[in-house]
């Protein structure tokens, strides 16, 4: 074995070569995804062929006959170089023409990544991160753990998932067309972001605390620059902008006058906690996406990215269990990019703060989705179906990168699974019980919070699963509110749909075929997406 190591857009990389370390796949348990290619993959779609076997048994080998297949139109991914690759790609008919299909059970859909999660050895953070806001009942990219193979060469465990994309299964905003130019049709839907990728659509006027040069950047995501009119760019950027001024002006924590007349205070609630839960020292400044609707107001999400997060670095301060990530400007400020204005802000908000503080209470509350237990038991649940049949093991045969740096990741390392996932579960208690010393409430909570723009998302249950005919939904929590309950096929179409104020409601599925369905409910704007199989 021989190592070299060398610089890549700042970060250390190692990279490791063995003769031994051509892991050989034979069969697993999880899903295996091959891509057959005739041109090697670049950073612009090349025409492939994908398929994927994932059998009913649980057990999977390279030659079975597989479940999917599709042609896709596949490029590498990110802007920063990794021995491992990630990739996006795009499923097609034919050549350039989209299709939306369902992978893994997942909503049909046409845009999709599958990311190498190299530089997180617990293959966890993305993952734990996401189910953890989605279960706050805001929406997160759903993954899928997999074994990759391009062409004859083994690649290693991957997470194969959603792009963020406008979807009604996704970012579910309304569809913004070039005919939208005017009234309330002007209004949304858009998705844009700050991000390190480059490529700005335009700068703030308002520059993060402790900067130096450095600006706080937009980039169009959704429609991009091209598909967007002057006036719908002109329209979303006045609108930041307003927000920005209303934040920054001396009666911003007006409720009536100030910033909140531009954005809402719920999405931000649940952004803040899921990020400084988990210290992303990236939270903020980078993959940070917002969105906006027709008609209403601006949102902070879907979460993106989490690799970095949960002490999987030292930049920054990112492997103490102390300290807020919004405030990483003040000890950071080098960096290219900062964390903006707003938090600082927020932080100055008491009526804000209450909120933060009542939500944060109520999700630390035994058996929420904040306690411990049920925060390792989404860790647990991961690791064990991905060591089930030594797919990490092959992984790390073909990356021996156990005590080796990457992303400059705190000392004394892991040297194995098991030591990864015990220093994550001991950083995690570290971590909360630190929060749990500042965001400290006086007075207790109302529940629901009173006098708040935020409502808690109700508990979805869903039985029997799998299902012959009925299945019984459990709304929790709901307090009496309408709920409207949708069910798609998996292909996206829209079967029925209704609304109920009953905690248990009976959805029959006894006129549909076999199969897989989602069941959706809605609730003050919080949606739940749930699977449940007919056969």
């Amino acid at each position: 074995m021989f190592r070299y190591i060398h610089r890549i857009w700042g970060f250390t990389v190692a990279m490791l070569f063995s003769l031994s370390s051509l892991a050989q796949l034979t069969t697993t348990n999880l899903p295996i995804v091959r891509i057959a290619t005739t041109t090697p993959i670049i950073s612009s779609q090349t025409q492939a062929t994908m398929t994927i076997i994932n059998n009913v048994s649980g057990v999977n080998a390279p030659t079975d006959v597989p479940q999917f297949t599709s042609m896709i139109g596949v490029e590498l991914r990110g802007s920063i170089v990794s021995p491992k690759s990630s990739y996006s790609f795009e499923t097609w008919s034919s050549p350039t023409v989209s299709q939306n299909v369902s992978i893994l059970g997942l909503p049909a859909e046409n845009d999709w990544v599958l990311i190498s999660s190299y530089a997180d050895r617990s293959f966890v953070r993305n993952m734990l991160s996401y189910q953890l806001h989605e279960r706050m009942g805001r929406y997160a990219p759903r993954m899928r753990l997999c074994e990759l193979i391009i062409d004859t060469t083994y690649k290693g465990v991957y997470l194969i998932g959603e792009r963020i994309k406008r979807d009604s299964m996704r970012v579910d905003i309304a569809n913004l067309t070039n005919l939208d130019v005017s009234g309330e049709e002007l209004t949304g839907g858009y998705i844009f972001k700050i991000d390190n990728g480059g490529g700005a659509n335009w700068n703030s006027s308002i520059a993060p605390p402790n900067a130096t040069t450095q600006v706080i950047e937009f980039t169009y995501e959704s429609p991009n620059s091209s598909d967007l009119t002057q006036v719908q760019k002109d329209y979303i950027k006045a609108y930041v902008d307003s927000f920005e001024t209303a934040m920054n002006a001396s009666n911003f924590q007006d409720t009536t006058l100030g910033w909140r007349r531009f954005f809402g205070d719920g999405s931000f609630i649940d952004y803040i906690i899921t990020q400084e839960v988990s210290k992303n020292e990236e939270a903020y400044r980078i993959n940070t996406y917002l969105y906006k609707d027709k008609g209403k107001k601006l949102r902070i999400g879907p979460l993106w990215g989490a690799e970095a997060a949960w002490r999987n670095t030292k930049n920054c301060q990112g492997d103490l269990d102390t300290g807020f990530c919004y405030n990483l400007n003040s000890h950071c400020n080098t960096e290219i990019r900062l964390v903006p204005f707003w938090y600082e802000k927020l932080a100055q908000d008491t009526f804000f703060n209450r909120e933060l503080r009542c939500r944060y209470y109520h999700l630390r509350k035994p058996g929420q989705i904040l306690d411990t237990v049920k925060i390792f038991a989404i860790i647990d649940s991961i690791s064990i179906y991905a060591n089930a049949q030594n797919a990490l093991t092959r992984n790390f045969a073909l990356w021996p990168i156990w005590n080796v740096p990457i992303n400059n990741e705190p000392t004394p390392m892991a040297l194995n699974h098991a030591e990864e996932i015990a220093n994550l579960k001991a950083f995690i208690k570290a971590r909360l019980a630190w929060l749990d010393s500042k965001w400290t409430l006086t007075g207790g909570c109302a529940e629901p919070l009173a006098n708040a723009s935020f409502i808690k998302s109700p508990e979805i249950q869903l039985y029997p699963n799998p299902t012959n005919g009925d299945v019984y939904i459990l709304i929790l929590n709901a307090k009496k509110q309408v709920s409207t309950i949708s069910i798609y096929n998996m292909q996206g179409l829209k079967l029925n749909e209704f609304r109920t104020q009953s905690e248990r409601t009976n959805v029959s599925l006894r006129d549909y075929s076999d199969g897989i369905y989602l069941i959706q409910i809605e609730t003050n704007g919080l949606k739940s997406v749930k699977k449940v199989l007919k056969n």
